[in-house]
């Protein structure tokens, strides 16, 4: 059995400080492709270990449940907003926040996420979002990534 070597990729992981060196792996005259970033179920990996790719392509996702629950506000009350928050935004930043969540870039989730919970409680954008997050009784991005990685694992 041989592996479809044109949707196979190679990544090889170096440290920051170490150029990046090309390998070449193949059969019969088919040669894998080497990368610097993949896609591994649904996670953007760089050789690196940088998470900036991956949470760049989060932003627009996250931006458009931003505006899902921008746009129900007028029409709907908080638990509907609150559905939709968790469908749209909760689900999409818990799916591999035990990798990402430390990055430096995750930055900007939060800040995305700061701001989805201004509209969904009508607030001033200078409101603090600690009374904020308790008020609407949720967690901030950098602790779901801590909750999620002090969880004991069962297998």
């Amino acid at each position: 059995m041989v592996p479809n070597l044109a949707k196979t990729n190679i990544t090889k992981l170096i440290t920051s400080n170490l150029p990046h060196c090309a390998i070449s792996i193949g059969y019969k005259e088919k040669y894998i492709e080497d990368t610097v970033n993949t896609k591994f179920l649904c996670l953007q990996i760089d050789s690196h270990l940088k998470w900036k790719n991956h949470i760049d392509q989060m932003i627009p996702i996250l931006s458009g449940a931003c505006y899902a629950v921008r746009s129900a506000f007028h029409i709907s009350k908080i638990t509907p907003l609150k559905s939709t928050y968790f469908a749209y935004f909760h689900s999409t930043t818990k799916y591999g926040t035990i990798c990402w969540g430390n990055s430096f870039n995750s930055r900007a989730i939060f800040t995305l996420q700061k701001k989805t919970l201004i509209f969904m409680d009508d607030t001033k954008s200078r409101t603090a979002c600690r009374n904020l997050l308790s008020k609407l009784e949720m967690l901030p991005v950098p602790c779901q990534h801590e909750l999620q990685y002090k969880q004991p694992r069962t297998f």
